[in-house]
């Protein structure tokens, strides 16, 4: 029996120990309390505990496009409205999308059963068949039913876990040592529909199955905000329409004093962060746009205050929900210069509502990725917010698969001729002097900048793209193959002139006379519409340029329908450390490019655009070995000085 008695644990708890106290047994919660701020679910109700488990939320922030449609809705919505959600919608089935999107006859409701379109699973929500798993605050987006939301404000419809957000209702939240005040205004922001109610039987704007805000709202929402101002609360605007587009909405985000704004409506792959001082480069910037929104809209007040101001006459809730509003705007302002950033002049005291330039810094605003993409986490813990932005973003996959066919040019590609990089030694004498004659002449091509490729041919830009896309890292694997069956002379070996515009080797020697027709050695392709001339001695190729005609070796003005020609000199580049950033080098010439070292290039080394990028002055050869050292093939390109035997138009581009 001793053995029985002889227990082998400890009892639970001391002896004598007394009970504790019933607030000493709560459990108390540690760690960050995480709020999901979304867009966009379109009715997939049932997603938003998949978000919320997949986030470690629990909370939930909807910036609008919810989903507010019941059993009776699809009767009620317009029919381009359908399509468009229709369109976007992920309860919808995929060849009925496409089915839609093709057309047909009838409309799109005679065509389908409404099994086959769903717009949302708010029904299954309403009857408890679905639930939220944590409590989700949202406003109401640009397409939703206006009757839907008539019954959840009356009390007709319920549930639990989902709190609207609009202009008379506010939520407190204090997690995280932190007393988090949401604001909220939903629907699209018109102008013009700015004092039209549609269908909607009380303060909610609607109809056919779109929302929209008006004045009212506004005013409305300005009279809830200063009713439960707390000056130790943190306050978040939501709202469906981006304020940092609709200047009325910045401007009340700033009256409602709002540290943080959440919109959506853009339907991005990406969420955004910023404030105004981010992306506005000065404040009258910023005034600008909230004077542009302002002009915008008193040309409407205008055109309705005759009609508006007797329909509220004897309301005097209306009249000074109205009077918010206007007070609102008038705070704006009216030029982008001068004056408060943030209102108009102050009367008497400080106005409520009014705030001072650090709102310009310090109000930050977040705009949303479609739920479907990505989403923004508040994280809250002791007093303090961070930020947490997943997104899916963009597939940039197909670009690598483009370029994988392309490093061999098709022949009919049209290839430019490439950059020379570094002066090479001076041309003869009779090739310089005609030059130094002609400098008084600038071609209108001069005035491209020195970087940027120009046309070997009367093509058109999408050709040049064509070529450029040939290559990787500036390199086109060379020019195209040559039009002559004799293997491809090396450039710095080319004896030769440079013909623009010619597309056959035929017409390439018709252009000179039968005494020097019977000296060229080889004709090649260098380009699309370009030829490479060959004579076995320099004499002779000098003399066959100076047989041509004028017209034939000088332009005026850019055309691209006839034949140029100039001397084809081959450019070593003497420093490539520095040529060809990554795939930029493709346009811009780099060392790194194979065929940077060939191609026609003005004999003066780098042009005066070494000097203010201009063209037309003459004389800077001496400075030609910073086209080298750059590895930019940046040298000649409006050489017409004097020591450049030809206008820059004569350039092909790398």
């Amino acid at each position: 029996m001793a053995a029985y008695n002889n227990q082998g644990y400890l009892p639970n708890g001391a002896h004598g120990a007394a009970p504790l106290l019933p607030n000493q047994g709560r459990i108390i919660e540690t760690g960050p309390i995480r709020v999901l701020c979304i867009a966009d679910v379109r009715g997939n109700l049932n997603s938003l505990n998949d978000l919320a488990r997949q986030a470690n939320a629990q909370h939930i922030i909807h910036t609008g496009d919810f989903g507010f449609y019941d059993d009776t809705s699809l009767e009620r919505i317009a029919e381009k409205t359908l399509k468009h959600v229709a369109q976007y919608s992920p309860l919808i089935s995929e060849p009925v999308k496409k089915a839609i999107q093709s057309g047909g006859p009838g409309s799109v409701k005679s065509r389908f059963p409404p099994h086959e379109l769903p717009l949302s699973e708010l029904s299954r929500l309403i009857s408890g068949e679905i639930k939220l798993n944590v409590p989700v605050y949202t406003v109401w987006g640009a397409c939703e039913d206006v009757r839907v939301l008539e019954k959840f404000r009356s009390g007709e419809y319920k549930v639990n876990n989902l709190h609207i957000i609009d202009e008379a209702r506010s939520m407190l939240l204090e997690i995280g040592g932190v007393k988090l005040r949401l604001l909220g205004l939903g629907g699209a922001v018109v102008m013009h529909k700015l004092f039209d109610n549609g269908e909607g039987r009380t303060t909610i704007a609607g109809g056919q199955g779109t929302m929209w805000t008006t004045l009212l709202q506004m005013g409305e929402l300005v009279d809830t905000a200063h009713r439960v101002y707390d000056p130790t609360e943190t306050r978040v605007f939501i709202t469906h329409a981006s304020p940092a587009r609709e200047g009325i909405l910045n401007q009340l985000s700033v009256t409602l004093k709002a540290d943080f704004s959440v919109s959506a409506g853009l339907h991005f792959r990406y969420g955004s962060s910023y404030n105004e001082f981010s992306v506005n480069p000065t404040l009258d910037h910023y005034r600008g746009k909230l004077a542009a929104s302002k002009a915008s809209f008193n040309d409407v007040w205008e055109t309705v205050k005759a009609e508006v101001e007797p329909a509220i006459a004897m309301n005097e809730g209306q009249q000074n929900l109205l009077k918010n509003a206007l007070q609102l705007v008038e705070k704006m302002p009216t030029t982008a210069a001068g004056g408060n950033p943030f209102g108009g002049p102050v009367q008497g005291q400080a106005q409520l509502g009014q705030v001072d330039e650090s709102a310009f810094k310090n109000m930050w605003n977040f705009n949303l990725a479609d739920a479907a993409f990505g989403w923004l986490v508040l994280e809250i813990q002791d007093g303090r917010i961070g930020t947490e932005m997943r997104a899916q973003g963009f597939n940039f996959s197909h670009r690598g698969a483009k370029q994988q066919p392309a490093s061999i040019p098709p022949p009919s590609a049209q290839a430019p001729a490439p950059v020379a990089v570094s002066a090479p030694a001076p041309p003869p004498a009779a090739a310089r002097q005609p030059a130094q004659a002609k400098a008084a002449a600038p071609s209108q091509t001069a005035q491209q900048k020195p970087g940027t490729p120009q046309p070997a041919a009367p093509a058109s830009g999408r050709d040049s793209d064509k070529s450029g896309a040939a290559g990787t890292n500036g390199s086109a694997n060379g020019p195209d193959p040559v039009s002559s069956p004799a293997p491809r002379t090396p450039a710095q070996d080319i004896i030769g002139l440079f013909i623009m515009n010619v597309n056959t080797e035929e017409q390439a020697r018709e252009l000179f006379t039968p005494e020097y027709r019977s000296k060229i050695t080889k004709v090649e392709k260098w380009g699309g519409s370009n030829k490479v001339i060959q004579f076995a001695t320099a004499e002779d190729r000098d003399g066959a340029l100076a047989s041509l005609p004028d017209d034939l070796k000088t332009r005026t003005q850019e055309d691209r329908s006839r034949p140029l020609v100039k001397t084809f000199i081959h450019r070593e580049t003497t420093f490539k450390a520095r040529g060809g950033a990554g795939t930029w080098g493709s346009s811009r010439g780099g060392a790194g490019s194979a065929n940077t070292g060939s191609g026609y290039r003005s004999a003066g080394g780098a042009s005066d655009s070494e000097s203010n990028r201009r063209g037309g002055r003459g004389g800077r050869g001496g400075r030609g070995g910073r086209g080298g050292e750059r590895g930019r093939g940046r040298g000649g390109l409006k050489g017409e000085g004097g020591a450049s035997p030809a206008p820059a138009s004569a350039t092909p581009a790398d």
